[in-house]
């Protein structure tokens, strides 16, 4: 296969786990499906950027002279300044993919730093609208700025014959009484924006007996909702589960009628895109999200779920007792906007657009 020119840089890979991680696995391997391309990645904990960035920076040289690299892609916004070296040492256009806290991360000299970096790159990639307004607000300049949404692959959230055979209850995973009705579900890592104890408080307590609500995910916030269910006498239909396993998370996917992202307001603190809303719709479970930055781009409204105003319990209210969208609907819509297959193919029309050279990827 003839060398395509690209060359993908990431400090997030697997086998570490986590959002960023899989957008770059997902990226790079739908590049690999059609290209012989190169790609620098990190699969370590954190603490390896030490020595990873000043790495990266030799190894694309070599890489850039051996194989006349002529796209460097960076895969999150804190890899600008690498991209800045390379900008002033190779010939090669560079772009970069802004994901959302790698924007906003409200460190003075981090503020300084990278949205100054990121300006003076040749192409920025954000994950949504809203991610892409942040960085106009950085003064980065909006002609450069393009917005991909994140993907999905379908393939991972199918229940094989396995998971099938196992029929795993919800009866094994909560406590008794939590059977029957309709049952709610968020997860994610449990932080202040992402609303859960406001929901918990303000709206669970406005639904009828027959709702139950199971939080999967650990984070700051956990003590606090854990004492809200408590306070409010909820524990026989709020289960908050901790972290959970991937395929234990893939089967509450499965077995719950509707998704929540009832995230509010926290200042230097946005929801970039919301890809649980994209995992949850490809089982066909319909979400009910606050219509708030990343999450407008995560969830089609009225075709894979509503948005509410944030902070509005009677907005919640009315869209969880009033759902109508079908399951199988939903998972076509999200499987036809989101799919990787389609999200490569806009990565290389914009990462190859105002080029000197054409690939054909079939």
């Amino acid at each position: 296969m003839k060398h395509a020119g690209f060359l993908f840089i990431t400090r997030n890979f697997p086998p570490q786990v986590g959002g960023l991680e899989n957008y770059s696995y997902h990226l790079i391997k739908e590049f690999e499906k059609r290209f012989s391309i190169c790609k620098i990645s990190l699969g370590r904990p954190r603490i390896h950027l030490i020595w990873f960035l000043p790495y990266c920076c030799l190894k694309a040289l070599y890489l850039w002279h051996r194989y006349k690299l002529q796209t460097i892609h960076l895969c999150d916004g804190l890899l600008a300044p690498v991209g800045i070296l390379l900008k002033w040492t190779t010939r090669a256009r560079i772009s970069i993919t802004v994901h959302g806290l790698d924007i906003t991360y409200p460190l003075a000299l981090y503020q300084k730093l990278i949205p100054a970096c990121i300006a003076r790159l040749d192409k920025i990639i954000c994950v949504s609208h809203s991610t892409r307004d942040e960085c106009v607000r950085r003064k980065i300049p909006e002609p450069k700025c393009r917005v991909i949404l994140n993907g999905i692959d379908p393939a991972e959230f199918e229940l094989s014959e396995t998971d099938r055979g196992k029929q795993l209850l919800l009866a094994e995973l909560l406590p008794s009484g939590s059977k029957g009705g309709k049952l709610l579900l968020s997860v994610g890592r449990l932080v202040k924006r992402k609303g859960i104890r406001w929901f918990i408080e303000c709206v669970m307590t406005h639904l009828g007996e027959e709702y139950r609500y199971v939080v999967a995910g650990q984070g700051p916030e956990s003590a606090k909702i854990r004492a809200s269910v408590r306070m409010l006498g909820l524990e026989n239909r709020v289960f908050v589960l901790g972290r959970v396993s991937d395929t234990t998370r893939k089967l509450l996917y499965h077995s719950a009628d509707m998704f929540i992202m009832p995230n509010i307001e926290c200042p230097n603190d946005v929801e970039g895109f919301g890809i649980t809303a994209i995992e949850a719709g490809i089982c066909g479970l319909p979400v009910v999200a606050s219509n708030l930055q990343g999450l407008r781009d995560a969830v089609l409204n009225e075709k894979t779920g509503y948005l509410v105003a944030p902070g509005d319990p009677e907005g919640f209210v009315d869209c969880i007792t009033s759902m109508r969208l079908q399951n199988e609907s939903v998972r076509e819509m999200v499987h036809e906007t989101f799919n990787w297959t389609t999200i490569g193919r806009r990565y290389y029309k914009v990462l190859t657009e105002e080029g000197h050279y054409q690939v054909d990827i079939g």
